[in-house]
């Protein structure tokens, strides 16, 4: 069941743009939300685990594309401040949707039930940003 955030309102059966293949309610809204993606209804443990594979995977790949690099000290260097970007990337997706779980909390209708997706998802990303900082430690007193 999609929840509409901005007219506060379920959205059973919503209809899809053919241009740009995006659900929107009837009142013309699009039903997607930044950094939380479409606006379902789902549990906290299954958007947790979503953010927090998603975060440690992206991770992984651009240390491991960092590490198959030629062996010259700036591509070796690179890769725990590439992790540094990427981290506090999360930090600031993770703080916003606490932001939105937040305000949506306070709102009464439908919209609360956005409000576990968004906590899961946010504490996913927090919980990646202590993995990466593990990763990136172990990696700087790797040498």
């Amino acid at each position: 069941m999609y929840v509409c955030p901005k007219c506060n309102s379920l959205v059973d059966q919503p209809k899809k743009r053919w241009w740009s293949g995006w659900r929107y309610c009837p009142n013309g809204h699009v039903l997607y939300v930044r950094g939380l993606g479409p606006s379902l209804e789902r549990s906290f443990w299954k958007s947790f685990l979503r953010a927090l594979a998603r975060g440690i995977l992206i991770f992984g790949l651009i240390v491991l594309t960092l590490a198959v690099a030629p062996d010259n000290n700036r591509a070796r260097s690179g890769a725990p401040y590439m992790g540094f970007v990427v981290a506090i990337f999360y930090l600031l997706v993770g703080l916003n949707l606490l932001r939105k779980a937040h305000v949506w909390a306070g709102r009464a209708g439908p919209v609360q039930r956005l409000v576990t997706h968004a906590r899961g998802r946010a504490y996913g990303f927090l919980a990646a940003i202590a993995c990466q900082l593990s990763i990136m430690i172990a990696l700087l007193f790797a040498k």
